[in-house]
């Protein structure tokens, strides 16, 4: 079923494209790189590649970081926190169980999850195939709540 999304909250429409479409410049905001380009490396037994990171944006962002990260089935990333990161998680393949403060949940292809900063967190790969998944990290606009709270959402926010 598909939703449809009220006009208002649609973005503005932009002017159309004049001319033929060119190539960017070296020196352009927008950024492309394949991900044969970037190397795999291993730690914490996850492989990942780091698609992006923060020295090479040319234009203003909060993003840190992207990764296209791979973990075998049967092996889990260790246990860790990021005290001013916040990150998105998109599940390409596999089935995750995920640990994120003292709570745990499940993950399967197709879905997203979002981290708080603050927050330890953990991820298994459950199988039958490997884990892949696409990790987008951003630096926190102002101080994360993490745990202190509860990690609960207060009903006066």
């Amino acid at each position: 079923m598909t939703q449809q999304t009220p006009e208002r909250n649609m973005p503005p429409v932009a002017p159309a494209l004049e001319g033929e479409p060119v190539a960017p410049p070296e020196n352009s905001r927008f950024v492309v790189k394949p991900m044969s380009d970037v190397e795999v490396s291993v730690g914490r037994n996850i492989q990942a590649r780091r698609m992006f990171t923060a020295a090479e944006g040319r234009f203003e962002s909060s993003f840190q970081f992207v990764l296209y990260n791979v973990l075998p089935v049967g092996e889990t990333n260790v246990r860790h926190i990021h005290e001013d990161i916040e990150k998105v998680y998109y599940f390409l393949k596999g089935n995750a169980e995920i640990d994120c403060g003292p709570w745990r949940t499940t993950a399967t292809a197709g879905d997203f999850l979002f981290f708080p900063a603050d927050i330890a967190h953990q991820i298994y790969s459950k199988g039958p195939d490997d884990l892949e998944f696409i990790v987008c990290a951003a630096q926190t606009a102002g101080d994360a709540r993490g745990m202190s709270d509860g990690g609960l959402i207060d009903a006066a926010d």
